[in-house]
């Protein structure tokens, strides 16, 4: 991840030095590193790819993240690993998806050309190499040999070419993440054809688009523009190859089936069961890497988190994210503290303004309520001390971070002059605003009415609290037209280390993630094309921390805090190999809970 929930949370450009990644993703719930008490093993060795860009070598990880107390009653489920996600998917689409609960599930069942490590370097996947032409505007993926997908049939160099052209269509599905592949060439006019004006001329683009498969083992893509991350793209999920005969049979919801979910992951997807707030799946014998450790991964949806942790004491659950309120409890536990881990996550969070909405459309309201927020007493009150404050995008520890920009600093005298400045001195004048968030878990109300009496005493004015069902308020806030005036909760969630996939991929106008909450400045854009071309290492990172800087000052969203993750792990779970990126969702989720393992 990684946007509240997504995931970042969406994508790329530029960078001949580009070590990589979200979540998407993408406020919502937070992740830790499972805890491991032995070394993973590793995957079959990899033949190392050759590549004029940075990055192109790999074995799979061979070290597990953190380690857990070895304590251990039996695993009461087994050898099958049970995960609690809160919120239910709005789509298991993987050309569709953008949220951190939805790239959960995928990225078990599917895998791309290329995945990230433990250490979030790029290494080979369903690809066992790339190579890039001499200025990057060309490279060309080889598959493995003897690809398959889950039920046995042939994965082919055609199946991946498929899932970029639906990536890309405007007739099907437009997802969040669409406009990732701008950099193909023939992308664009794909992109910005009208539906269904000129419907017609769709497939006669698709026949010039820069991507083909000159056999079943080779994917060749032609670029508008040097991207020598490009490997690191194709591991994102936009390029998983769901199968399209399955696909075109099934209809517009036919990810809703788990008989039509036939991926190329390490497990398969076998039941889809909404009534009981479960997903589950299997081991996949076909693998390449072969059989996971895991029999399987159970997926329950417990959106009260008081309800989840009861079920984590009675060895129901074996991985949770607990509520912050819980975490001073846990921590004075003697068996819980044992089994708590808190690392530093990857994701802004944030509070979600529509910037087209009042009085949200006017940058000095949005700058009073940024300036007006206590971050250091909200996080200490009302999130327990489970993140750690931040008034700027990018976070500590990911290049690009701004730890020179204190504008957003809280300054109650500040905000009330910033308000008065807007034309609402003492809150006068102003509409009605509702704080939005998400009724699945009863704990967040007491966060918002903090929330409220905060800005009552710091700004002088009342808001009103709008619980809604979180499948629901996800679907809302991706438009700008239902997207609500101001949403607890919001942010990105790194998909790599890079400031181009934390501001072209989200701040850009033409960016989804921009559109949804109207945000666009013409000097940001410029500032970001210009970055994700540039060559020169320190021109490129001078170029994006300007239009850092115009972003922070347009205050387009309430900045809060850097997420830490925060789980509860059974002392029996081992070899989860986990990465900062997995803070919004559960850990191993980038790593694919290849080693996975469930102690006897």
């Amino acid at each position: 991840m990684k946007h509240g929930n997504y995931r970042g949370y969406w994508v790329i450009t530029l960078l001949l030095a580009l070590l990589v990644p979200i979540l998407a993703a993408c406020g919502g719930q937070t992740a830790a590193p499972a805890g491991t008490a032995e070394q993973a093993t590793t995957a079959p060795n990899t033949a190392a790819p050759t590549t004029n860009a940075p990055e192109a070598t790999a074995a799979a990880p061979t070290t597990p993240a953190a380690a857990a107390p070895t304590a251990a009653p039996a695993a009461a489920s087994g050898n099958t690993l049970r995960v609690n996600l809160v919120t239910w998917p709005d789509t298991l689409d993987p050309q569709d998806a953008s949220i951190a609960n939805e790239i959960g599930v995928l990225t078990l069942a599917y895998e791309g050309l290329t995945r990230l490590d433990k250490d979030l370097k790029t290494v080979p996947a369903a690809a066992e190499k790339w190579a890039y032409n001499a200025d990057a505007t060309e490279v060309t993926f080889t598959l493995r040999d003897g690809l398959k997908y889950s039920d046995g049939s042939p994965l082919t160099a055609q199946d991946f070419v498929n899932a970029v052209r639906r990536s890309l269509d405007p007739r099907g599905v437009v997802g969040d993440y669409q406009s990732t592949l701008f950099m193909i060439k023939g992308a664009d006019a794909i992109l910005n054809t009208v539906v269904p004006t000129d419907e017609a001329k769709i497939p006669e683009l698709f026949d010039k688009l820069g991507v083909t498969a000159p056999d079943a083992k080779t994917i060749k893509f032609e670029l508008t523009q040097p991207t020598p991350y490009f490997h690191t793209l194709a591991s994102l999920w936009v390029i998983y190859p769901a199968k399209q005969d399955l696909i075109d049979k099934g209809g517009e919801t036919w990810y809703e089936d788990p008989a039509n979910q036939v991926g190329n992951g390490p497990f398969k997807l076998t039941a889809i069961d909404h009534a009981q707030n479960l997903i589950e799946l299997q081991a996949n014998d076909n693998y390449w890497a072969g059989r996971p450790k895991l029999d399987g991964v159970k997926l329950m949806f417990i959106g009260d988190l008081a309800v989840a942790l009861q079920a984590y004491k009675n060895n129901e659950i074996d991985i949770i994210g607990p509520d912050p309120n819980d975490v001073p409890t846990i921590k004075a536990d003697p068996t819980l503290s044992k089994e708590y881990i808190e690392p530093l996550g990857s994701c802004t969070q944030s509070f979600e303004l529509n910037n087209t909405k009042a009085p949200f459309d006017n940058k000095l309201v949005r700058q009073a309520f940024n300036v007006g927020l206590d971050r250091a007493s909200f996080i200490r009150d009302a999130l327990k001390g489970t993140s750690a404050e931040t008034v700027t995008w990018i976070p500590p520890g990911y290049p690009g971070y701004d730890a020179e920009d204190k504008r957003l600093d809280f300054d109650a005298a500040k905000a009330k002059e910033l308000l008065a400045q807007a034309g609402f001195a003492n809150g006068a004048g102003l509409p009605e605003i509702k704080i939005s968030y998400n009724s699945n878990n009863p704990a967040t109300q007491g966060r918002v009415e903090y929330l409220i009496q905060m800005y009552e005493q710091t700004l002088g004015i009342t808001l009103v609290p709008d619980p809604i069902e979180g499948q629901t308020l996800n679907n809302m806030r991706k438009d700008v037209k239902t997207a609500p005036q101001f949403v607890y909760g919001g942010g990105w969630c790194a998909d790599y280390p890079d400031p181009q996939n934390w501001l072209s991929v989200f701040w850009q106008s033409s960016s989804p993630f921009a559109k949804n909450i109207g945000y666009k400045n013409a000097d940001v854009d410029k500032l970001i094309a210009q970055a994700d071309v540039e060559v020169d290492p320190t021109k490129r990172m001078q170029l994006y921390h300007d239009a850092q800087r115009l972003v922070i000052g347009d205050a387009p969203y309430i900045i809060r805090s850097t997420s830490k993750a925060s789980f509860l792990v059974k002392p029996y779970i081992q070899g989860i190999e986990s990465t900062p990126q997995d803070s919004n969702t559960y850990p191993g989720m980038t790593t694919g809970l290849l080693n996975a393992t469930m102690a006897k």
